[in-house]
């Protein structure tokens, strides 16, 4: 079986209060209200560091606390920053060079926001039962904010953190399957326009709040409903099975919202993280799951099920076997 071995974060630079942020008095008055209302104490911002920075901290730090060799990764996925240093060059392969895992094998991924851990597991665990030869296999990511302001209205703020996991053949965090949902009609929901522009001049857009707030909102509990349901049955189990249900954090409106809409409660680690780091993209749900581990909330043999979503639009649902 493979299953995750072991999580590094990397939470550095200032503690920064949002209540400072929203002093800094520009938000329109419908954004202060919203963000006010988030739920969201603190973020850190990690000035000096690039998203390659905090994903390579990661990287380092779970290999240490592993006790694994670079030498045995076979793999590596490399979730990109929406805001990449360079175009054209390789940050997987930089990382590779970097970390002197001269057996792996490389890959990076993007287009599909919070989501796309999901895809990264999914696509490293084929790629370990295709390959028996290899051992381990290493996932990372570095979240930075990609245009100025860390408000993305009307959804969350965004914080710093560098996040990575070992996959490796193991009995524990066994990933038992991973479900995937799609729809491209929500491509262009939000965007930065950034050619001809300066970084202080990028702003995220949203095409349409009422898209987003209502015929998304309700997309996507009908999507987690199908999503969860095909992967309990297809795995032998029902609702009451899983011990803990946990998603990325975006707001403690979005927290109430999967709740009444999926009927499950959603594990105190999101709302925790939530409050004190913000929403840290593709990062989030294995903080949670991480958090709960060092907290001993989770028991082995515990069922574990990790949704993620993003506007793009992607659904997931994750299931594990602590």
């Amino acid at each position: 079986m493979i299953g995750i071995n072991q999580i590094a974060t990397v939470i550095i630079g200032d503690k920064t209060p949002v209540s400072s942020l929203l002093n800094a008095g520009t938000l329109k008055k419908e954004e202060h209200e919203y963000f006010a209302g988030a739920g969201i104490n603190s973020v850190y911002n990690a000035t000096a560091h690039s998203a390659y920075d905090l994903a390579k901290q990661a990287a380092v730090k779970v290999l240490d606390q592993s006790g694994v060799p670079a030498a045995d990764i076979g793999l590596i996925v490399y979730i990109h920053s929406r805001l990449p240093e360079y175009l054209v060059s390789s940050q997987a392969g930089r990382l590779q060079h970097d970390l002197q895992a001269r057996n792996a094998v490389f890959f990076s991924l993007s287009d599909l926001g919070c989501a796309d851990i999901s895809m990264a597991l999914q696509l490293a665990q084929v790629y370990m039962q295709g390959n028996t030869q290899i051992k381990h296999a290493l996932i990372c990511y570095g979240n930075k904010p990609y245009a100025p302001s860390r408000f993305r209205y009307p959804v969350t703020i965004n914080g710093d953190a560098g996040i990575a996991l070992l996959l490796s053949r193991t009995e524990k965090n066994r990933i038992l399957d991973i479900k995937i949902k799609t729809n491209g009609r929500y491509w262009n929901l939000f965007k930065v326009d950034y050619k001809d522009k300066s970084f202080a001049e990028f702003r995220e857009e949203c095409a349409s709040i009422r898209s987003y707030a209502f015929e998304l909102a309700l997309e996507s509990r009908n999507e987690f409903v199908k999503l969860n349901n095909d992967l309990l049955e297809t795995n032998g189990l029902a609702k009451p099975d899983v011990s803990h249900f946990m998603m990325q954090n975006l707001s403690m409106r979005a927290f109430a919202y999967y709740e009444e809409a999926l009927g499950i409660r959603i594990s105190d680690v999101c709302r925790e993280n939530l409050t004190e780091l913000g929403h840290l993209g593709p990062g989030d749900i294995i903080c949670n799951y991480a958090r709960a581990l060092e907290q001993d909330l989770v028991r082995p043999g515990e069922h574990v099920l990790l949704m993620n979503n993003s506007p793009v639009a992607v659904w997931s649902s994750i299931l594990l076997k602590a």
